[in-house]
């Protein structure tokens, strides 16, 4: 197996459009039109990114009377399964080590609870659920959560890393409750939680966790969100409260509903 050459392969991967690219293929060889028919930018973008994926030799065309039609090569394919398989087999291998040397009942590490994981797939193209999840955040965030003293008016998730997320009430109040730490549209960002186990706003950084949001486009029109909420125990005494509260019904799984009934209403 050429590493070097899989490294190129996983590189061109890397842009969401390139992996909806390869996702439409998979169905069978296409023309340049037909995937800009299905996909939510032009020709020339089309043209651009099936150049980066032949470059990579993860496609291949041939010419079809004026036009080219482009297929997946196979082998490109199975050299990077063949890596992701070792990846596989070695990480099994070391979660096995791992199990055995623990004390028994003693399986679930304290980094284990203290990381909560969601997912969801909705029927929208990638670029539109990221777009929808952080220009709408304030749609779908449950009004009753609230750290004010008066009803939320609006919440803002401000688009830049540096920014926050914040929620302004009714009287002109202003809560700040989560950092922008990475913002890479459409597919990931992460923002802290600033909301101690008492929920009040932490003001000290070293004692907030983290919440990372990824997009993976599962078709031109499908797209699989899945939510990261880690480092809670770094809120300290009364972390476990802060993992059971975003854990349960009224916390992340309530927002992805919520978020879900969104895209599904066409807005």
């Amino acid at each position: 197996m050429d590493a070097n050459r899989n490294d190129d392969r996983w590189e061109a991967l890397a842009d969401g459009t390139r992996r909806a690219i390869v996702a439409c293929l998979a169905d069978g060889p296409q023309a340049v039109g037909q995937l800009a028919a299905g996909l939510p930018v032009s020709r020339s973008a089309v043209s651009q990114h099936l150049k980066v994926l032949k470059d990579a030799g993860l496609v291949e065309d041939v010419a079809a009377g004026t036009r080219r039609i482009y297929r997946l090569n196979p082998v490109a394919l199975a050299a990077l399964r063949d890596q992701l398989d070792t990846y596989w087999q070695r990480a099994l291998a070391g979660y096995a080590n791992a199990a055995e040397a623990r004390p028994r009942g003693d399986l679930m590490t304290q980094t284990e609870a203290a990381t909560i994981r969601k997912k969801i797939v909705v029927d929208t193209p990638i670029e539109h659920a990221f777009t929808v999840f952080t220009d709408r955040f304030g749609d779908f965030k449950p009004p009753e959560h609230n750290l004010l003293g008066a009803p939320i008016a609006e919440t803002v998730f401000e688009p830049r890393v540096g920014g926050h997320i914040v929620d302004r009430a009714v009287d002109g109040s202003e809560c700040r409750w989560a950092r922008i730490l990475a913002f890479e549209p459409p597919d990931r960002v992460v923002f802290s939680w600033d909301i101690s186990p008492q929920w009040t706003i932490e003001t000290d950084q070293a004692q907030t966790s983290e919440v990372e949001v990824r997009f993976y486009a599962e078709s031109p029109t499908r797209t699989r969100v899945e939510l990261e909420h880690r480092h809670i125990d770094r809120h300290g005494p009364g972390w476990e409260a802060v993992a059971d509260g975003v854990d349960g019904p009224q916390g992340w799984p309530l927002y992805l509903d919520r978020y879900a009934a969104l895209l599904q209403g066409g807005r």
